[in-house]
């Protein structure tokens, strides 16, 4: 017996591609979107329109609910007037930008919520770029303009300017990001019908049409607070109303997404006979489905939540993981409708769907049915705008529990992709990193409840780089019988693209280009007569040395390694593969003592929403953590700050700002680039990482990986 009645029908209208809408709320924190779900919601029947705005039905975990704000993607199924809208509430902490890149793969539109006071903020630009990169269609939902009343004391008029001015930000976004051919017409215009107004929190809004449709103007809805007359507004103009029929007539539906999405998302050709079926959403094809979330299952298996592109997937059938070239049976089929999971029959195409399925399956996976396996390419890799650059070390209270915490670590590394688990191998400590402090605090409370843990105080992830060419170092593998020569240089932010790299003889390959962009180029043109065994060790130990760099064993970052020359035994069994590894491994260290090496860290854009009369001491706390301002904005009686603080010194600033604000300062960190450290300050942090990994003291002289004068080769 299903929990929601409107269930049966959303299945009848599943096969129906033009009545689907696949729906993202995305937007900055605190800019209302939770507060707007609950408002879809009561308008789709599931939720009292006097708990809308304060339930936040889809913030249903417990920290979520603590904090008041959003953790996890949610995703709900509803029914409004013979559309199904399959709606994606998704986190605004920038800690959380990976679970948004991913939820955008699932849908075709997304409504982009704004506050009207605050305007576009750090990371409004970053989930709308992140979705025109997807070509996620954007509409906009101008929120909170209650507080341009209330707050601001605006009348009418200076209201519609300040409207305007969110407009043209906003399409300046679309203009920036968007792709040639689409970024027109999809700039928003209210005169269009793309863009609504309104108060998510009172449960009023409008679109233009709707608004002359009613007779009502902004001097109404000024009048309405003024005479604090505003509940009225919520039964003329129910915001769910005005949303619901902009998404509906100005976002695709799934068929003619498809149509121009798969081409930009999918790595096969679209005019192939499955790139045909997948691009017409069709039910007859193949079942073809991309992963965007995976949670563990209580019987071992676990639950993939994703979009299915083409045909229909039941109980009972086998499907292929494309990438982990493994298969899978469906043990149920789910229709999610926020924290419940309906059981259905079957699920068709172009909607969004859970499965729980036995095996591991991971984010970003593509599944396909057993009988299209070979003519089926994976979905595009996901990309996120950020990476992991806090840490911390983990222990199990009880060393008995050791196998508990990898087991949980593992699980961990599955449902959240931007969480990623290592063994530091000098100290033995297991090492998870995160995007940030919050990331990483929610993740170890989530560890404590399989076990009792015990976490370091948060470290920051480094880098280790180069600034100039090193010399052609040569060196030898342990057995002294194979010889390698390779030249060290910078790979700069502007040129690391793998293909505008050159030698000097302007010949020559990319062999390799590893998670922190360092490229190893073959300029010799040694590597092609080589076997591919040969080939993979060589690359092996390249990626090998970039994983720890030899200034503190930290991983290095733009670095490109040239092959200069290689001379190998004639005896096959004296190429073995570690003598390979080590020899190249060696070459590449010695090459990199020689060209200057630095030590990189990460640097967080920060921005402060505060009242004018604060700005000088949120100033003055950034400038007391190494950071830089670079921009100051008036918004009304609010001050927006702009300012650059290296992640290191970011530990405890919201603390000491909400301390310095009294609780009225907002704040948002997103990482920005990777910064050469000062060289005093430098040397210390080298110093702290080798004591803490166990390391002599001295960082090692390049002589020490070379075998003869490097200078001759």
């Amino acid at each position: 017996m299903p929990r929601f009645r409107q269930l049966s029908q959303i299945l009848e209208l599943m096969h129906e591609k033009e009545r689907i809408r696949n729906l993202g709320l995305i937007a900055h924190i605190d800019h209302g979107k939770t507060t707007l779900t609950d408002s879809l919601l009561a308008g789709a029947g599931l939720l009292s329109p006097k708990m809308a705005g304060t339930a936040r039905v889809l913030d249903y975990l417990e920290e979520e609910q603590k904090r008041k704000i959003t953790i996890k993607t949610a995703n709900i199924s509803l029914f409004y007037r013979s559309y199904v809208i399959n709606l994606v509430d998704t986190p605004g902490h920038v800690d959380f930008t990976g679970k948004v890149t991913r939820a955008l793969r699932a849908i075709d539109g997304a409504v982009v919520v704004v506050d009207a006071v605050e305007e576009i903020m750090a990371q409004t630009e970053v989930v709308t770029r992140q979705a025109l990169e997807e070509r996620v269609r954007p509409v906009l939902f101008i929120n909170k303009v209650d507080r341009l009343i209330t707050e601001l004391q605006l009348n009418a008029a200076q209201i519609e300017t300040k409207l305007q001015h969110v407009i043209g930000s906003f399409n300046d976004l679309v203009e920036l990001y968007g792709d040639e051919g689409f970024k027109e017409k999809w700039k928003v215009d209210p005169a269009k019908g793309n863009v609504a107004f309104g108060s998510a929190l009172h449960g009023w809004g409008f679109t233009l049409s709707i608004a002359r449709q009613k007779a009502v103007k902004f001097s109404d809805i000024v009048d309405a607070y003024r005479n604090m007359q505003h509940e009225e507004l919520r039964a003329k103009l129910p915001v769910y109303e005005a949303v619901f029929e902009m998404a509906i007539s100005n976002l695709p539906n799934p068929k003619e997404a498809q149509s121009y999405r798969m081409e930009k998302i999918w790595d096969g050709h679209v005019n192939s006979e499955i790139g045909r079926v997948i691009s017409e959403c069709t039910d007859d094809g193949p079942a073809v489905m991309c992963v965007t979330n995976v949670q563990a299952d209580a019987d071992g298996g676990v639950v993939a939540t994703g979009r299915l592109f083409s045909g229909i997937v039941r109980k009972g059938d086998k499907l292929r993981l494309v990438d982990a070239q493994s298969e899978t049976t469906v043990n149920h089929v789910y229709v999610q409708m926020g924290s419940f999971r309906e059981e259905v029959a079957e699920v068709s195409a172009g909607n969004i769907l859970a499965l729980a399925v036995s095996g591991a399956v991971k984010a970003g996976e593509t599944l396909v049915d057993s009988v299209h396996q070979e003519a089926m390419v994976p979905f595009e890799g996901i990309n996120y705008v950020s990476e992991p650059v806090v840490t911390v070390a983990v222990e199990p209270k009880d060393p008995k529990d050791l196998p508990l915490l990898l087991e949980a670590l593992d699980k961990l590394a599955v449902e959240d992709p931007n969480l990623t688990v290592n063994v530091d191998k000098e100290t033995g400590e297991y090492l998870l990193n995160g995007m940030g402090e919050l990331h990483l605090e929610i993740a170890i409370k989530q560890l404590g409840n399989s076990l009792q843990v015990s976490s370091s105080t948060p470290r920051v992830v480094y880098r280790e780089s180069v600034t100039t060419k090193g010399v052609k170092a040569m060196a030898k593998s342990p057995n002294k019988q194979n010889k390698f020569v390779i030249q060290v240089e910078p790979l700069t932010e502007d040129t690391a693209e793998p293909e505008r790299q050159d030698c000097a003889e302007d010949a020559g390959s990319v062999l390799s280009v590893d998670e922190y962009r360092n490229v190893l180029f073959d300029c010799s043109g040694k590597t092609e007569p080589l076997d591919e065994a040969v080939l993979e060790s060589i690359i092996s130990g390249f990626e090998f040395a970039c994983r720890a760099g030899p200034l503190c064993g930290e991983p290095m970052k733009h670095v490109k390694a040239n092959i200069v020359d290689i001379q190998l035994s004639k005896k096959t069994e004296l190429q073995g593969s570690m003598e390979i590894m080590r020899g190249v491994s060696k070459a590449v260290f010695g090459s990199f003592l020689t060209a200057r090496p630095v030590l990189l860290e990460p640097v967080y854009k920060t921005l402060i929403t505060v009242p004018t009369e604060l700005v000088g001491e949120c100033q003055r706390i950034v400038s007391s953590r190494r950071g830089k301002i670079s921009g100051f904005e008036h918004k009304g009686l609010l001050a927006v700050i702009t300012g650059y603080v290296p992640v290191a010194e970011s530990f405890c600033l919201s603390q000491e700002l909400r301390s310095t604000a009294s609780g009225r300062a907002f704040w948002q960190s997103i990482l920005d680039r990777w910064e050469r450290m000062p060289e005093k300050l430098a040397a210390e942090v080298i110093e702290k990482i080798r004591k803490r990994k166990g390391l002599t003291a001295e960082i090692p002289k390049a002589e020490r990986f070379l075998d003869i004068d490097t200078g001759r080769c």
